[in-house]
């Protein structure tokens, strides 16, 4: 996006993570609000990023680590794409039948995209308790709809899938409670779908969208989506930002990991599943980290990064490795290094959970069916320590397991 940017400008007000001139403009990013400045020969005397002043027309970007390694599996469309443009194309337009009419998708639906939708079938398996068919972000749905039909367009500008990806972003939009959390589900559902939901990655996948979007990346450097959508967007990435932000689980004064599930309101970590208790949970805040890493670093956004980085630094397990069929689930291995699933909400301890709704220490006191049909551990945030420690971003306590 370009600035019109006039001579008489005297200074420039930062708001979140949006650079907003007088004008009005709104720009994602920096390299061109510094180029544009330059170019329009403005007389800046001061702009005010949070906490970080800037004068005499220098614009300092507070910079963002490189984290593609760690967030391309978000922008993943490719169970849709062939590579085939004629039969991409006829996906997705039996795709754009299936979307519910406010503008979401439902999940696994791949079988159901194989023809268009024939105007009786259910377009999702589940309702709000008036009877509307709920669009979800799980499983990666919407999102990765959304994906696949801009990449379709760029290539075929057909109206039809753009109208569609509109449809689509209307639907994001909408579904953001004004706290600036996502729900699992919208319109609501009645249950944890609700909650703000960060299990299997959903609203971090909805956060990456829209930055991709505001900063115009593939497949979404067309004219799919104007200004005005990428601006909506921006202001809503901003917001969901500072609910993450929020809802970091403090212990003590020391911001640790996030849950699976936040409350929208009172960003406390809540439960879903009888075996999905309130917790610290690892998985997902992989990602979260992940994410806010590659987010412009103002201070707190680099606290709430940093902090994480340190929490599975501390909490780590080294020597140790997670094997999901058992029977013997946690091996020694020299060069792995493992986090437990769960932990408690108030202390460092982890725990396994059930059915039943309890918690326990003892991998083999739960029912088999949970033992093997969950992932209990993980090693996913070595790549990411790793990647910090590399690039400069974090300081390991010690070196990593290899």
């Amino acid at each position: 996006m370009r600035f019109n940017v006039k001579k008489s400008v005297k200074w420039i007000a930062f708001s979140g993570m949006a650079i907003t001139l007088t004008t009005g403009l709104v720009s994602p990013s920096w390299a061109a609000a510094e180029q544009n400045l330059t170019d329009a020969g403005a007389s800046v005397t001061q702009a005010v990023y949070n906490d970080a002043n800037v004068y005499k027309n220098a614009v300092v970007p507070l910079a963002s680590v490189n984290v593609s390694s760690l967030l391309d599996k978000y922008r993943d469309f490719s169970k849709f794409s062939t590579g085939n443009t004629s039969k991409d194309t006829t996906l997705a337009l039996n795709i754009v039948s299936w979307q519910l009419p406010h503008g979401g998708f439902f999940k696994a639906m791949e079988k159901n995209y194989k023809s268009k939708w024939d105007g009786k079938a259910a377009r999702s398996t589940w309702k709000s308790k008036d009877g509307v068919e709920l669009g979800t972000f799980d499983n990666e749905a919407t999102t990765t709809e959304i994906r696949f039909l801009a990449d379709v367009y760029k290539k075929t500008k057909n109206k039809d899938i753009k109208n569609s990806v509109q449809k689509a972003i209307d639907f994001v939009l909408t579904s953001q409670y004004s706290s600036g959390a996502w729900p699992q589900v919208y319109p609501k559902r009645g249950n944890y779908s609700d909650a703000a939901t960060y299990n299997d990655d959903a609203m971090v996948r909805v956060m990456v969208l829209a930055d991709d979007i505001v900063n115009k990346r593939q497949p979404f450097d067309s004219d799919i989506l104007d200004n005005t959508y990428r601006s909506r967007l921006q202001q809503a990435l901003n917001k969901g930002v500072q609910y993450t932000i929020k809802a970091q689980i403090v212990n003590n004064g020391t911001p640790t990991i996030w849950g699976a599930q936040h409350d929208p309101v009172t960003y406390e970590s809540v439960p879903a599943r009888a075996f999905e208790l309130a917790s610290k949970t690892t998985t997902e805040s992989v990602g979260i980290t992940a994410f806010l890493m590659s987010q412009p670093q103002t201070a707190e956004v680099k606290k709430a990064a940093q902090s994480a980085l340190k929490w599975f630094d501390t909490n780590r397990i080294d020597g140790m490795k997670y094997n999901r069929q058992g029977p013997e689930f946690f091996q020694k291995d020299a060069s792995s290094v493992m986090w437990y699933r769960f932990y408690n909400v108030e202390d460092n301890k982890y725990f396994f959970s059930d059915r039943d709704g309890k918690k326990y220490t003892d991998i083999m006191k739960i029912s088999e069916e949970r033992r093997l049909g969950y992932a209990w551990a993980g090693s996913q945030a070595k790549s990411l320590l790793k990647l910090a420690s590399e690039s400069g971003y974090y300081k390991l306590s010690k070196p990593l397991p290899q």
